[in-house]
């Protein structure tokens, strides 16, 4: 036992020494330790530091960054090169009463149609240049509908097209029958030029100008082939036909526009080349065929609701002359109007009416109208019904009705254009 007060305290100091000199030294080991790897850290960091400055060395200032390069095979991306394709279907059900009473007039029958079949081909050919192919399928015939090549641009707003089109005479001439607003085109393109409408191969050069008038001024110059045999001289041409439309733009509200059409075609419809019975060929004289037409569409779509609401009034009107042998000539009018509405985003409600004379000489009596009301009920943008009828009323004879129930369907990247 330590009785000895100098002997309790000095012992009571040396525990009291062991007891917290221990935590104390292990304190200091531990933060020599983290010392030391945040030396090492720092010398790895330096290192990595020097090695980067003289990689960048090494680089000659005038060759700029370094950049990435990648290197990769193309073998298997060849489609890329093959054309867009796309496939449209125009399928009818129709009920027609003759002026007889009976379900049949002329070579028209009820019951079901597969009018068409379309295969259309699209294809940038290169940085400058594209081309449009579309064939149409039907149950008797196999037709080419069109085939270009276009130049866009040549120059700042002008683009140059070369082949077999659909002419811009008007507004629908232009529109293939499955992109249609009705089932068919209208009785003024009909009529004269046949059930295509008017359709040629030559030159057409898109030229936009700067807006004098009004606030988008466009100009359609085309030089084809007059080989429209209704119109102008068939299969035995030598003299082209040339057309002129001008399309005029006005942005009336940020709900409306207005579009204004003016078109002007001359050409010749005399043969050359006729073969004659002796053998030989001979040339008939110089008859001119000339048109005249106008075009407009008011169109009101409301700010933020385009999809859901609006309506589009479209009209048109088209003159022809065409010279006969001999003092004859036709004097030809016919036009069409037709107005619709969207219901909502998918029901549209419309009626158009025809009215034009017979292409024939001495016609100035005779009128041949309809009235088509129609109901169009887009399924999708793939898909789309329509419920049509026609009450018509010909030049000749009494008037018959036509009920149509019309399919039309597309797939691929080309959805019923409107071109």
């Amino acid at each position: 036992m330590l009785r000895d007060p100098f002997t309790r305290c000095c012992a009571a100091a040396f525990f009291s020494l062991i007891f917290f000199a221990a935590p104390v030294a292990a304190e200091e080991d531990d933060r020599d330790r983290r010392i030391r790897e945040l030396e090492e850290r720092l010398d790895g960091l330096e290192l990595e530091l020097l090695q980067v400055q003289a990689m960048t060395d090494d680089v000659d200032e005038d060759e700029g960054p370094l950049e990435e390069k990648r290197f990769s095979g193309a073998a298997r991306s060849l489609q890329v090169l093959n054309p867009e394709i796309s496939f449209s279907g125009d399928v009818v059900a129709q009920y027609l009463v003759g002026p007889d009473g009976k379900e049949y007039h002329g070579d028209e029958r009820s019951g079901f149609q597969f009018r068409e079949f379309g295969v259309h081909f699209q294809s940038n050919l290169d940085p400058y240049s594209m081309t449009k192919i579309a064939f149409a399928f039907s149950e008797k015939e196999v037709a080419l509908e069109e085939a270009f090549m276009t130049w866009a641009p040549l120059l700042e707003g002008f683009s140059l097209t070369a082949g077999y089109f659909r002419q811009q005479l008007g507004v629908l001439n232009r529109w293939h029958p499955d992109a249609l607003d009705q089932a068919d085109h209208p009785l003024m393109l009909t009529v004269p030029f046949g059930e295509e409408g008017l359709v040629q191969t030559g030159l057409s050069a898109h030229l936009r100008l700067p807006p004098l008038w009004s606030h988008s001024l466009e100009l359609v110059l085309e030089v084809t082939n007059s080989s429209n045999e209704a119109v102008l001289a068939g299969d035995f041409f030598s003299i082209p036909s040339t057309l002129a439309h001008v399309t005029n733009y006005w942005d009336l509200s940020p709900d409306t526009y207005l579009e204004l059409g003016l078109t002007g075609l001359f050409g010749a419809n005399n043969r050359r080349g006729l073969p004659e019975d002796e053998g030989g060929l001979r040339d008939e004289g110089f008859r001119m065929t000339a048109m005249g037409g106008a075009d407009l569409t008011l169109n009101w779509e409301p700010l933020n609701q385009a999809k859901y609401r609006g309506v589009t009034w479209r009209t048109e009107f088209l003159y022809i002359r065409k010279e006969l042998p001999g003092a004859e000539r036709i004097d030809w009018f016919g036009g069409y109007s037709y107005v619709e509405a969207k219901a909502n985003q998918s029901w549209i409600l419309g009626v158009r009416g025809d009215l034009v004379q017979p292409f024939e000489v001495q016609n100035a009596t005779d009128l041949e109208w309809q009235v088509v009301p129609y109901v169009t009920w887009w399924q999708s943008e793939f898909v789309r019904l329509r419920l049509e009828y026609r009450y018509h009323q010909p030049h000749i004879g009494d008037m018959d009705h036509k009920v149509l129930l019309q399919l039309t369907f597309a797939a691929g990247p080309h959805k019923h254009e409107k071109y």
